[in-house]
C-alpha cells in the first residue's frame, strides 16, 4: 500500500489535485472549531452547489452526492499549507521537506481518517477559483466524489508573493 500510495502521491503532483487515499478507523465525532472566512465559507458553499449536482468530470460522469460538512481540523490543515506555500513560493501537494496531506491533516487533528484528497490553485480570485476547479478533470474529480463527508479550506491573499493568491481544499471522511 505504501507503495501505491507513493505513486498516487507523485501523480497527484503533476495534476495539482490528488483523489485521496483510504485507511480503515473508527469515525471520531469532533469537527474541531467551526470559524470561517468569507472566502472559505463561499469555497464551501460553491463545493455543495457544485456536488448538488450530476456532472462529468473528463470521462466520468458523477451523479450529485451529499453536501460536505465544515471540519476546523481539515481547514487547520489546509490554511497552514496555502500558508506555508505562500511564504515559502512553491505550489506543490508535498512542502520542500517532503510533508504530504496526511501528515498536515494527522498533525492538524484530523485523525482516524478512512479517506482524503487535496485540491490547490493559485492566482486565482474567490470568485473565479471553483470555476477553475471544476473545469479541471482531476480537481473536479475530487469535489464530486461521494466518499468525502468533510472540508477545510484555506486561503491566503499575500501580495509580493509569487502566487499572490493560494487556495487549498482538503476533503476527508472518517
Amino acid at each position: 500500500m505504501r507503495t501505491s500510495l507513493a505513486l498516487l502521491l507523485l501523480a497527484s503532483l503533476t495534476l495539482t489535485a490528488c483523489g485521496g487515499t483510504t485507511t480503515e478507523a473508527p469515525q471520531p465525532t469532533d469537527a474541531g472549531d467551526q470559524t470561517m472566512s468569507a472566502e472559505e465559507a463561499l469555497i464551501l458553499q460553491q463545493v455543495n452547489e457544485a456536488r448538488a449536482q450530476s456532472r462529468r468530470c473528463g470521462d466520468v460522469s458523477f451523479a450529485a452526492t451529499t453536501p460536505v460538512t465544515w471540519n476546523g481540523f481539515l481547514a487547520a490543515a489546509a490554511r497552514a499549507h496555502a500558508d506555508d506555500m505562500a511564504t515559502r513560493g512553491y505550489f506543490e501537494h508535498l512542502s520542500p521537506e517532503g510533508e504530504d496531506m496526511q501528515a498536515r491533516a494527522e498533525a492538524a487533528g484530523y485523525t482516524n481518517w478512512r479517506e482524503l484528497g487535496e485540491n490547490l490553485a493559485t492566482g486565482h480570485a474567490g470568485a473565479d477559483v471553483m470555476a477553475a476547479w471544476l473545469a479541471s478533470e482531476s480537481h473536479c474529480r475530487t469535489i464530486m466524489n461521494p466518499k468525502f463527508r468533510e472540508l477545510g479550506v484555506g486561503y491566503v491573499n499575500r501580495p509580493g508573493s509569487v502566487g499572490v493568491t493560494y487556495w487549498v481544499q482538503v476533503f476527508g471522511t472518517r
